[in-house]
């Protein structure tokens, strides 16, 4: 039997066959010829030369066998990098709708770890061409959840195969495609469509007006204006409800959705003709609609609209529109607001969600507290049940006198770990205790089961690529259904890995069972403190601001440009730098650990000084500019309460950021600074208008 019957190629075979020892006995067995005593010599020499290559492997030099260690690793990390590349460049393909490059590119990613996210990327895609029919799209995503079924993107290409089909009026098909479709797949366009389609239980069948509800809020969704399009026909709504819906979808729905409702209210003032006297209703509707559409893009404009065509308007809608506009003007601390709000206040019950809380926070800015009441009372009962307003409210009924609906409300917030449930617990009293950590370690037995879950590991490679948004959603599929004590293990699974975030995002889910260390970390502590330290700031300030711009990723880049753990932006790095008498400010590596914290807490002691020693107005600066936060300070009609002033911030970004950053603040204390905690309401201080 002739073993060898081509020469032996000098690149891309084994490393055992290049070995000349292997060589020149493989040149012996050349010579064999076949029968079994051949092939037995044969596996004998194979065995000895194996042998003697492991040998001689094994008696390299320690150095030698380090450098190779190193190479193997440098070229994983590379193939990593290339390989992360790839699946960064299809999403630049997906979001620039260039389907045949993110198809090339979705073949190179073919048994990739992440090789669900280019195609699922293409199938958006391919669900959104205009020629596509019902047929092909059944085919896209059969094919797509054929291919990966197990992975959580699979809910998404199903919710958007339905979305699609009702984007393009294929109510039959939308039908079917409903029908095969898990229970747990929900959400509220998915509910406008079942309740269009007769899916769901009815109490009554002649009274489908009961699902008007679900199209509250919604007013951008196809299949909700679906909904609420057959319930018209049944005349099963109202005209004042059919108005509400189309003020709204002009208010915070695009322009094609306003035209839907006006046509749907137009049609059914015909139906429903009430032989009115005045203004016609419709005309009138389209004019207040455009005041609002207006109001959404340009506040001072909307303004000068209203003014010149109040008196077109009924009543009803000049309210309406006032109370609007003002809402449009807060975002801009305008000084006719408030004034406008309370010109159309007899509104308020019709004004959508987010033009009610606007009203609220002017009126906290405003220590009006009979009208923050009323506003509350105003809202949604999803809206009033949040801990925001849960608090307000508390605080309001207080102020008016009635100190134990307050206390009661308190104490249902102070077991809550969060900025209002501290507050809470401090109104009461008390100070933040923190609870004893679960008794919850890693063993090698859950850490090797951890090290082939494939959802971890696909959320690791994604925040390694830069995809957050993307790993934020892996990972959150990957934490649905875990126990307390299995999520503080998939966080120290995180912890040991280097993926702070990620260790934080599953330590802040536990609901009995905690362990505040895993949700506070003091990563890079060797830089931060003595950065700190030596910039006569407060650590923890420092670390509950690094937790909330980069949960501790030191290479992130926001999409406008800011850097690293601190968040720098280039021009504000290039500033601070200069300013430190640094050299080559051109070329700063704003992702350098060392460099960002070093310019990061030199920033932080300039606003901190810069507002007279606030936290509150120096993290309100740093996130929005100093700018702002002069102009926020300047608008103010009084001296207020820190948490009012707080609560009271234009940008929800903004007022989310201070809220957290001071809450983070204290509870870093709390967890790390031997149980000194400081109260978070003198941490907020007072702020005077200037």
């Amino acid at each position: 039997m002739r073993l060898i019957q081509q020469p032996i190629p000098a690149r891309g075979t084994p490393l055992l066959i290049r070995s000349p020892e292997i060589q020149r006995l493989l040149a012996r067995l050349s010579s064999l010829h076949s029968g079994l005593t051949g092939l037995c010599l044969a596996l004998l020499l194979l065995a000895s030369a194996s042998a003697l290559h492991a040998s001689t492997k094994n008696n390299k030099p320690a150095g030698e066998q380090k450098k190779q260690t190193e190479h193997k690793d440098n070229k994983k990390n590379e193939s990593q990098k290339d390989s992360n590349a790839l699946i960064v460049s299809a999403k630049e393909a997906f979001q620039k709708g260039r389907l045949p490059e993110l198809e090339r590119l979705m073949v190179r990613t073919q048994g990739h770890l992440l090789a669900a996210w280019p195609d699922y990327w293409r199938l958006k895609l391919l669900l959104g061409m205009p020629g596509v029919d019902a047929k092909a799209m059944k085919a896209h995503v059969e094919g797509f959840v054929g291919r990966h079924s197990k992975h959580p993107l699979k809910e998404n290409a199903q919710r958007d195969w339905v979305n699609a089909l009702i984007a393009k009026n294929l109510w039959e098909d939308a039908s079917k495609a409903l029908a095969m479709l898990p229970d747990t797949l929900s959400g509220p366009q998915i509910a406008c469509a079942k309740a269009k389609l007769g899916m769901l239980p009815v109490d009554n069948p002649f009274e489908k007006g009961q699902f008007a509800s679900l199209a509250i809020g919604q007013e951008t969704s196809d299949a909700c204006i679906g909904l609420v399009d057959q319930l018209a026909k049944d005349e099963q709504v109202s005209l004042a409800y059919l108005r509400q819906r189309t003020r709204w979808a002009a208010q915070v729905g695009s322009d094609s959705s306003h035209g839907r409702y006006i046509e749907l209210l137009r049609t059914q003032a015909k139906v429903q003709d009430t032989h009115s006297r005045g203004p016609d209703p419709v005309k009138t509707e389209t004019l207040l609609g455009e005041i609002l559409k207006t109001a959404r893009v340009n506040s001072l404009s909307s303004l000068q609209s209203y003014k010149n065509h109040r008196k077109s308007l009924t009543p009803d809608q000049a309210h309406y529109a006032a109370f609007a506009v003002g809402a449009a003007l807060w975002q801009r601390s305008h000084n006719e607001s408030w004034t406008m709000m309370l010109e159309g206040w007899i509104s308020l019950a019709q004004q959508p969600s987010f033009a009610l809380q606007i009203a609220a926070r002017e009126a906290i800015r405003r220590y009006e507290w009979p009208r923050l009441l009323e506003i509350i009372a105003a809202m949604r009962e999803s809206d009033q049940v949040e801990p925001t307003w849960q608090y307000w409210k508390a605080v309001g009924l207080r102020e008016t006198q009635n100190k134990a609906a307050a206390e009661a409300i308190l104490v249902n917030l102070r077991d809550d770990f969060g900025f209002y449930g501290m507050l809470a617990r401090e109104s009461l009293g008390s100070t933040i205790k923190i609870p004893a950590p679960a008794a919850v370690t890693l063993t090698p037995a859950d850490r090797q089961r951890l090290d082939k879950d494939q959802s971890l590991a696909r959320s690791y490679a994604l925040v390694r690529a830069g995809l957050r948004g993307e790993a934020v959603m892996e990972w959150s599929a990957a934490m649905r259904d875990r126990s307390d004590t299995e999520l503080i293990q998939a966080a120290l699974h995180a912890r040991s890995a280097g993926f702070y975030d990620r260790m934080i995002a599953a330590a802040d889910r536990t609901r009995q069972e905690h362990d505040f260390s895993l949700r506070f970390p003091v990563p890079f502590k060797e830089t931060v403190l003595p950065a700190a330290k030596e910039n006569a700031i407060d650590p923890w300030w420092v670390l509950g601001l690094i937790r909330q711009e980069s949960r501790f990723i030191p290479d992130i880049k926001s999409s406008v440009g800011a850097s690293g753990l601190m968040q720098i932006m280039p021009a504000t790095g290039k500033m601070l730098a200069k300013n430190s008498g640094m050299k080559n400010v051109a070329s700063l590596h704003l992702t350098d650990v060392n460099l960002n914290v070093k310019l990061g807490t030199t920033y932080m002691r300039q606003l901190h000084e810069r507002f007279g020693g606030s936290a509150l107005l120096a993290s309100a600066a740093y996130n929005a500019g100093p700018s702002r936060a002069v102009s926020w300070r300047a608008a103010l009609p009084q001296r207020i309460d820190g948490a009012a002033f707080a609560e009271s911030i234009p940008f929800s970004e903004t007022r989310d950021y201070v809220k957290r950053v001071l809450a983070n603040a204290v509870l870093y204390h709390a967890v790390h600074n031997g149980g000194v905690v400081p109260s978070l309401r003198q941490l907020l201080g007072e702020v005077l208008p200037d």
